[in-house]
């Protein structure tokens, strides 16, 4: 696929600002701007954000400031931190709602597929998510069929079930991103 181009294509990157899973930032992150794709990161605050395996990247808007206008993919990474900073962020829910309904890319991988569930993106839908029992629940309480696959495509809608799925997950989303 190196002649695909998503130059002009804007891309949401949200991560919590501690513990995010560093692969599931930097190969999504890579492949992407790889073929012209420009990234713009997010998290609960303008921050400095930092990975589980050292990598440091700043956050140059917030969740609650981004706006689905200014976007053509949504990208929420995943982490041990998620839960306490993501599951329950109404504005990021309301931010992938947005950007769902008006036919943007939507993806989630590990832990952040839940973001997608309280979004009430994945009612009668397959998901995916990171093998935890709390996290398959909040799958299952939203509605969707939870599948234990590594990815999860629906229409627009780009789920993986972890970190070993991040270069397939960021291959998934370029190609979404590509039509």
């Amino acid at each position: 696929m190196t002649d695909v181009s998503l130059a002009g294509k804007k891309v949401l990157m949200v991560l919590p600002h501690t513990q995010f899973r560093d692969e599931e930032y930097l190969e999504p992150r890579r492949i992407l701007e790889t073929v012209g794709a420009a990234i713009t990161v997010a998290s609960d605050s303008v921050r400095t954000c930092y990975g589980l395996n050292g990598t440091i990247v700043d956050s140059v808007i917030t969740t609650a400031d981004a706006k689905a206008d200014d976007f053509d993919a949504l990208v929420i990474c995943g982490g041990p931190s998620v839960p306490e900073f993501f599951w329950n962020d109404k504005k990021l829910a309301e931010l992938a709602a947005a950007m769902s309904s008006a036919g943007k890319v939507v993806a989630a991988i590990s832990l952040s597929t839940v973001v997608l569930a309280k979004a009430k993106l994945l009612a009668g839908k397959q998901a995916t998510v990171y093998f935890l029992p709390q996290a398959i629940q909040e799958l299952k309480t939203a509605g969707a069929n939870y599948v234990m696959k590594p990815l999860v495509i629906e229409d627009k809608l780009i789920m993986a079930e972890g970190p070993a799925e991040s270069v397939p997950f960021g291959q998934a989303i370029r190609a979404a991103l590509a039509g």
